[in-house]
């Protein structure tokens, strides 16, 4: 039986930032992981991760009885090839509630996405409204929305740009390709800095509950991709739309400045330039 006072992080959803995660607080919390899958339960194991078998829209006894005063970070994932997320976010719906009713966490963070912003041009901040146009975006607002409602006091969301790591990076998915919109600008973050901001959020509680994170500056997509894909000896990566002297940045450049200041971060990746997987 877990004991009421022990310090527990709930990674719902623990793949490739639960796995950071776990890593970084391991030392200092219990951690416990979803997974549907025995292989996915033995890794979890390995990493010091405690498996619960929880899936979204499964009933969510197991991870109701361990979630009692924990921190909670929810990152399930929609999927990036279904349309159709109304089953998605009606099941996030549900999970959120019955946590709040019956379980409640000490804190419980949203990884929520940068896409709830659309297509907006320009500098974009966490004072700016949603504007979603994917079922993505659209799923995560409504999400967003019913956490808020839900949870005002210690429910938190965080909008995370492209994520980058040392194993992960976009250009990898874009070697070889030949793309247009090369005069918009990248909008990634590194895992190391969305690390600093979770463990920012668990130790300061702050009274404001949604951020966003970025990197601060946005090179062109048609300087970039094709640069890091040389420096990473990749196939390279071409745009229909070249680069010219007088091309000027496009789409929508996601402003950070409020969350490193809010609380007190600095970068450790401020340009994508340094973002080199490994």
């Amino acid at each position: 039986m877990t004991s009421q006072q022990e310090n527990k992080l709930i990674l719902c959803g623990c793949g490739w930032l639960g796995g950071y995660l776990a890593s970084h607080f391991r030392s200092q919390m219990t951690i416990y992981g979803t997974t549907r899958s025995e292989d996915k339960a033995r890794a979890l194991s390995q990493q010091g991760i405690q498996a619960i078998p929880y899936s979204l829209g499964d009933n969510p006894a197991d991870l109701l009885a361990v979630a009692p005063d924990s921190t909670f970070v929810l990152n399930i994932p929609p999927g990036r090839r279904n349309t159709d997320l109304s089953q998605f976010t009606s099941a996030m719906q549900q999970l959120i509630s019955a946590l709040y009713n019956q379980a409640p966490p000490k804190q419980l963070i949203f990884i929520s996405t940068t896409s709830v912003y659309g297509d907006q041009e320009g500098d974009i901040t966490t004072s700016t409204a949603p504007a979603p146009n994917t079922a993505s975006g659209e799923a995560h607002v409504e999400i967003e929305q019913w956490l808020q409602n839900t949870a005002p006091d210690s429910g938190y969301i965080l909008r995370l740009a492209g994520l980058t790591g040392p194993d992960r990076h976009p250009v990898k998915t874009l070697a070889g390709r030949t793309l247009s919109g090369a005069t918009q600008v990248v909008n990634l973050v590194h895992v190391d800095d969305v690390v600093k901001v979770i463990e920012a959020l668990l130790v300061q509680k702050p009274a404001n509950k949604l951020w966003h994170l970025c990197s601060d500056e946005h090179p062109m997509r048609g300087d970039y991709y094709p640069q890091m894909a040389q420096r990473l000896g990749l196939p390279a990566v071409e745009f229909s739309d070249e680069l010219t002297s007088a091309s000027v940045p496009s789409g929508k450049h996601i402003n950070p400045g409020a969350t490193l200041t809010g609380l007190g971060i600095t970068l450790n990746y401020p340009t994508p330039w340094t973002m080199q997987p490994a």
